[in-house]
């Protein structure tokens, strides 16, 4: 069911806030529902004082009373009558009548020194204008009068029935003091309980959920990681169970990819030394120097192909001086007309030595390839480095960043005439990169040319 807009705008983003708001408004909507226990016995303790007055004045009347005799000398506000047969009570009072008609009887009996066996017939706290005015009267805001009804049997069989009006009397506390102890106490402090008890038990049911949504981001970089714990309520725990299933079928879809390219490859080297063997026993010529450049691509193709799929195994991760690396790597492949600067520092880093180093060198020699102006600048962070290779070369044409990435995907025209390459060395950059939890970054410079972005986090958490 689709939220209104409005009220979708207000519903919590997330599934933590989402339980919480449901929880604590179904104990909202509750405590509503029972607040009315407080405002019965509320009633009671504000109609205690009117009861027990109307019941010391009515207990003369009760004593002396004779339907058949004169009248009764009444005091003010009270009417008396008699009837042969016990008076019916109204139905549509109040559920706290019951504890004014259990007072008034004991008043009674305690003023007549017996059980007076009261029936009450009526209750109701009005105004000097005699409109209900319960709420307000309950919390102290107005000074109310009590309006009582009740009907006693008396011993020649009839009942006498007796209307009296006292005023609610003089009370203790103020009505902000009411009012605080209302809302502190049926609502706040309740709210407060649920709160925490909402807390505690929604993040005990949510940290499985969180654990599979953060396993789910490291599958992407790290395949090989340790499966999930299958803790946590039944839901959770199918759903743990099921995400390491599918990490072992994806484990295992990967490996036999792998086997077979890796297979294949290997396989394709055994006729290509065999057509080396062969190359060598033809005379010189056009033709036979054509062949070895044939040879030579397909050499390198294979070789590209198993550095590709050796990029997403396993890492050795070490602490490295990333400065030390990248000035190694860098001057081995500067040369005078070509010099590689390296700007900044980045220090010590966690990762695969031999794969960082595999990584960086195919962004050089391709970066070296296309343009004769690189430098690489180190940007490094509290929790990453970042390694930026910008070269004067031609660039990518913009509809190209978002795959120049993907394997076998190569740049425009422009930056490939004459240059070689098969599309797999920015792939395998970015495989590597991906494999250490970073990312691999292409974009165009405002200045002419392309920067290539490595973003490393300085050490591997341990999912």
């Amino acid at each position: 069911m689709r939220l209104p807009i409005p009220l979708r705008r207000l519903w919590p983003k997330t599934l933590f806030g989402q339980l919480l708001l449901i929880m604590v408004s179904g104990t909202l909507v509750i405590q509503l529902m029972s607040s009315s226990i407080w405002f019965d016995v509320r009633f009671a303790q504000v109609m205690e004082a009117p009861v027990r007055l109307i019941a010391a004045r009515s207990a003369p009347l009760i004593a002396q009373a004779d339907c058949h005799a004169g009248s009764l000398q009444l005091p003010n506000h009270y009417q008396v009558r008699c009837a042969e047969s016990e008076p019916v009570a109204r139905t549509d009072e109040r559920r706290g009548r019951h504890r004014v008609e259990l007072l008034l009887d004991q008043a009674l009996a305690y003023e007549l020194g017996r059980d007076a066996h009261a029936r009450l017939l009526k209750v109701q706290l009005t105004d000097e204008l005699g409109q209900p005015i319960v709420w307000r009267s309950l919390f102290g805001l107005r000074t109310a009068q009590a309006h009582i009804q009740f009907a006693v049997p008396l011993a020649d069989g009839h009942w006498l029935t007796i209307d009296g009006e006292e005023l609610q009397g003089w009370s203790g506390e103020s009505a902000w003091v009411l009012i605080s102890d209302y809302l502190l106490r049926v609502y706040a402090l309740r709210i407060v309980a649920v709160l925490l008890v909402c807390l505690i038990a929604v993040r005990l049911c949510l940290r499985p959920l969180r654990r599979l949504a953060d396993a789910a981001r490291g599958l992407g970089s790290n395949l090989e990681q340790a499966p999930l714990p299958l803790d946590g309520p039944e839901e959770v725990r199918q759903a743990a169970q099921a995400f390491n299933a599918m990490q072992q079928r994806l484990i295992a879809m990967v490996n036999d990819k792998a086997y077979f390219l890796a297979a294949v490859s290997h396989d394709l080297r055994t006729p290509l030394t065999r057509m080396r063997l062969r190359l060598e026993r033809l005379e010189p010529g056009e033709h036979k120097e054509r062949l070895r450049q044939n040879i030579v691509q397909m050499d390198e193709m294979i070789g590209q192909v198993l550095d590709y799929l050796r990029a997403g195994e396993q890492q050795n991760l070490q602490q490295v001086d990333m400065d030390r690396l990248l000035a190694r790597l860098c001057a081995d492949l500067a040369s005078a007309e070509e010099p590689l600067p390296v700007h900044g520092q980045a220090g010590m880093i966690e990762v695969d030595a031999l794969m960082l180093q595999r990584c960086l060198q195919n962004l050089l020699v391709n970066a070296l390839r296309y343009a004769k102006e690189v430098s690489v600048t180190l940007q490094p962070t509290a929790d990453q480095v970042a390694i930026h290779i910008d070269d004067h070369g031609p660039g990518i044409a913009a509809a190209q960043l978002s795959t120049i990435t993907e394997p076998f995907v190569r740049g425009e025209n422009s930056r490939n005439q004459a240059s070689g390459g098969y599309g797999l060395g920015l792939s395998i950059a970015q495989r590597i990169a991906a494999s250490h939890g970073g990312d691999l970054i292409v974009t165009n410079r405002p200045e002419g040319g392309l920067r290539v972005s490595v973003l490393l986090p300085r050490s591997r958490a341990t999912p």
